[in-house]
């Protein structure tokens, strides 16, 4: 029997007593966040822990963890695995970066930018608010509206310059840029919801917790995110582009594809309009789009001046002041998950709205050569620009009014033909707003003179110059105003033969309506006389009983 030396078998049982206790430390610490430390020249166990660890007595636990045979030669280059529950920390409170609208931290008392906000603390965002925190390890999270987020973990590790942090998402949607990490340092940030729990190292996504549905969504942007269920279900790591939604039950499901950004390439980069609108190109799969605006001069949206959200072809955009914006809009699927953005600059110049026109009406018809254009004041003009063209483009006005001080305007000796007009409101010389919509309105040429009737023996005879496809109105009234019709006729011929009125003096006008419906104005009255009539053998009327004639005068 070979027997081993004192040494030798103490050696043999503490190996043996580190074998049967591995298995066991990585089972209990599976899951558990680690800090992790690649070993330099020279760095022994014990070293190290008198460095990271709160009690630096406790280096076997790491031995054992790591599964080292020789506490005093690490190979340069390992990577220590150390259970952040051994590591000795300092708190460290998080930073409100800005907030904006109702937001609250602790006791619901009102925050602002700069406050600093301990472990523990919960900050909630109202339905108009908004803020910006960053954490102790430089990761920053943007609570939008209707958001609550608490301060779960906040610690500085004082022995590697690393840092512990994480929160528990509570309501509403957070976007996370989560700090880059090398192979050495702390161990990834954490985020945990009432459904799931989120590892990360160093990336870019959104999570949003529905607290009605108690769903977790998870969409990644940038990096990789372990999301997990909190009742200890398989977890699924999810890359970038990717996006999973965890159920009430803690069941994460399979990550689907993030939908493509939305096609904005048409979009105006003017909008002159109070009401802004922005059309949409249908996408497959999409149930819905989702809008942020922001300041131009904001590119990581910490303020969302508004947060739209539309299931039809277009977005709308109301109550935004004239100026300089940045939007951007995703598309969301039928399971809630919204894709990725697409970006949009756009300049807002609706203000001073343009006057309302009042005459002639849309798409008026006019007749004579005299356009009278009137339209309603606006508050805040001091004056008005009219422009006046044969093109609806408007490229060539053939008038160009500015600085007009009221609100009506006219010009003669217009041909016949169709016109296009259009308005704009000016606070100065300098300060023009948009001009309206185009109006359009033709003018037609006044009926020719009604020639003056002939008097036969026992009829009336007009004739007229007409248009193809006219039809006319024929009036006989024996006062100048027609207030008492003696007769209306109506043909779709230029004359008319009418039998011969009883004696006394009558009146004569026409008016002619277009194939279009358009009826033109009366022609000017012509007045004749039917004297009493003398009568030869055959009963023809060769003069009137006193010895005059027909009279007829303009």
């Amino acid at each position: 029997m070979h027997l081993l030396s004192w040494n030798a078998w103490g050696r043999a049982l503490q190996l043996a007593a580190i074998g049967l206790t591995m298995a066991a430390a990585a089972e209990a610490s599976a899951g558990e966040p680690v800090f992790t430390h690649v070993v330099t020249r020279e760095e022994t166990l014990i070293a190290l822990s008198r460095r990271l660890l709160a009690d630096p007595r406790q280096w076997p636990q790491l031995q054992q963890h790591n599964r080292i045979a020789d506490a005093r030669r690490i190979p340069v280059g390992t990577v220590l695995k150390i259970p952040v529950r051994l590591l000795a920390t300092e708190p460290v409170p998080a930073r409100v970066l800005s907030a904006s609208g109702e937001v609250s931290g602790p006791q619901g008392v009102a925050v602002a930018a700069g406050q600093a906000l301990p472990q523990g603390a919960r900050l909630q965002a109202g339905d108009g608010g908004q803020a910006t925190l960053q954490l102790v390890d430089g990761t920053v999270l943007r609570l939008r509206a209707g958001s609550a987020v608490q301060v779960e973990t906040s610690r500085r590790l004082p022995g590697s310059g690393g840092a512990l942090s994480g929160v528990k998402v509570e309501d509403g949607q957070v976007e996370v840029q989560a700090q880059k990490r090398p192979g050495a340092g702390a161990p990834g940030f954490q985020i945990s919801t009432p459904q799931g729990l989120l590892g990360v190292r160093g990336t870019e996504f959104r999570v949003s917790v529905d607290a009605r549905a108690e769903t977790t969504r998870n969409e990644v942007l940038e990096g990789q995110v372990m999301t997990e269920g909190r009742d200890g279900r398989a977890g699924r790591s999810v890359a970038a582009g990717f996006g999973v939604v965890v159920d009430r039950s803690g069941t994460v499901t399979p990550p689907v594809r993030l939908l493509a950004p939305p096609d904005v390439s048409a979009w105006p980069a003017l909008q002159e309009r109070v009401l802004v609108r922005f059309p949409i190109r249908p996408q497959p799969a999409v149930v819905a789009y989702r809008a942020q605006v922001a300041a131009a001069a904001d590119p990581a949206f910490e303020r969302v001046l508004q947060d739209v959200r539309s299931t039809g072809a277009e977005l709308r955009l109301v109550d935004l002041p004239d100026g300089d914006y940045r939007i951007r809009v995703r598309a969301e699927d039928a399971q809630g998950l919204q894709g990725r953005d697409a970006l949009h600059l756009f300049t807002l110049k609706a203000r001073p709205e343009p006057p309302l026109p009042t005459g002639p009406g849309p798409k008026a018809v006019v007749s004579g050569a005299r356009l009278d254009l009137a339209w309603a004041s606006v508050d805040e003009a001091r004056s008005y620009r009219l422009q006046l063209a044969r093109d609806e483009a408007m490229r060539e006005p053939i008038q160009d009014q500015r600085t007009l001080a009221g609100t009506a305007w006219s010009v003669d000796a217009l041909a016949p033909g169709v016109y296009f007009w259009r308005l704009a409101s000016e606070r100065s010389a300098t300060d023009q707003g948009p001009f309206g919509p185009v109006q359009r309105v033709e003018l037609r040429a006044l009926p020719a003179p009604l020639p003056p009737p002939r008097v036969g023996e026992d009829s009336l005879k007009l004739a007229w110059e007409g248009l193809p496809g006219q039809t006319f109105e024929v009036e006989l009234a024996r006062s100048a105003d027609f207030a008492v019709l003696e007769l209306t006729r109506r043909t779709e011929q230029s004359a008319l033969e009418l039998r011969l009125p009883g004696t006394g003096r009558y009146w004569v006008r026409m008016r002619a309506r277009d194939p279009d419906g358009f009826v033109g104005p009366y022609t000017a009255p012509q007045a004749f006389t039917v004297p009493n009539c003398l009568r030869d053998g055959q009963q023809r009327c060769v003069g009137g009983a006193d010895g005059g004639s027909v009279l007829i005068s303009p």
